[in-house]
């Protein structure tokens, strides 16, 4: 009786603990891992969120880029880190649930050694081409493309790439073959696309945006479902005949070490998704055309497991071949 006694005042104890815990938490400076080079994709976004997590935990909050291999050397990083919380992983869509389903070799697992935490915003691609080719929407780009099998090719930033695998769904939805010209990331091929010296491709709407009201890239359609509020008039790609099932989008998320403790895990949902809440922050991602994230742990943790399903089906249609 006496050590059941001991044992409840313990649980008690413990139980009283654990918010005092949540609340003290962080008591020291917090790293956020960019696994991207700093200025473009994900990297703006994590500064604006480091900026208010600073504010909100009166903690220094600083991002570090740590860039190569397709964002592994950075998520690695994470992984290995202690599971303090205080090594955070903003991860673009690559790294956590693309890059596992052909790279023979990494030296992590997304799936076991990194824990979902929050959804930070969703990015719509945009099928763009160059304004003299003869095609205006999606619909005649297909027609021109089964006209001239063979004759069509497009840019992406690399093998497996998101810009890619959106291409890969593009060619099988719309039983079109098209010819891939990887680059060696986003600039140059926006630059050749730019130029005229491949047809078409797909790029992040935050990236092609501005040449599209420039008049210098002519948009086809969105990769995703849904209309984005950055450009009203350019219509999803799922608007268009055999194309109903279109939706691939960029994603950026949080993550942390998968031993770091479900206390602190919440409380950076919580903390990261009351400051995507915030209007000045909602105003600048939806200026972009990015879409504010809004998921709990558990909803996160599904929607990782169910994009991983869906780019494994698209990597085998790709028959990536790398290492």
């Amino acid at each position: 009786m006496q050590r059941f006694i001991k044992i409840l005042a313990i649980t008690v104890i413990f139980g009283f603990q654990q918010p005092i815990f949540a609340q003290s938490w962080p008591s020291g400076p917090v790293k956020i891992i960019v696994p991207y080079a700093a200025g473009g994709g994900v990297d703006p976004v994590a500064r604006m969120i480091a900026q208010k997590l600073s504010d909100a935990w009166k903690q220094p909050v600083i991002v570090e880029n740590k860039a190569g291999a397709s964002g592994t050397i950075g998520a690695n990083f994470v992984a290995k880190a202690p599971a303090d919380g205080l090594t955070i992983l903003m991860s673009a869509t690559a790294e956590v649930v693309i890059n596992q389903h052909f790279m023979q070799k990494m030296p992590y697992n997304p799936d076991t050694d990194l824990k979902p935490v929050t959804l930070l915003v969703k990015l719509p691609f945009v099928l763009v081409t160059n304004p003299v080719k003869p095609y205006n929407n999606a619909a005649e780009l297909i027609a021109y493309a089964r006209k001239n099998p063979g004759t069509v090719n497009y840019a992406s930033s690399g093998p497996g790439t998101p810009q890619h695998l959106a291409a890969v769904m593009l060619e099988e939805q719309a039983n079109i073959k098209l010819i891939h010209v990887p680059y060696k990331g986003v600039a140059p091929s926006v630059s050749d696309l730019l130029a005229g010296h491949v047809d078409i491709g797909f790029a992040g709407l935050p990236t092609a945006l501005p040449y599209i009201k420039a008049g210098t890239l002519k948009a086809l359609g969105l990769s995703s479902k849904y209309y984005s509020s950055a450009a009203p008039n350019i219509p999803p790609l799922a608007k268009t005949p055999l194309l109903e099932n279109f939706d691939l989008t960029q994603w950026f998320g949080v993550y942390v070490p998968s031993g770091t403790p479900n206390l602190i895990s919440q409380k950076i949902q919580i903390d990261i998704t009351t400051i995507l809440k915030m209007p000045d922050v909602k105003d600048a991602l939806e200026k972009q055309g990015a879409q504010p994230g809004n998921m709990s742990m558990q909803e996160f943790q599904a929607f990782s497991n169910s994009e991983s399903k869906k780019f494994e089906q698209i990597v085998k249609k790709a028959q990536i071949d790398q290492n």
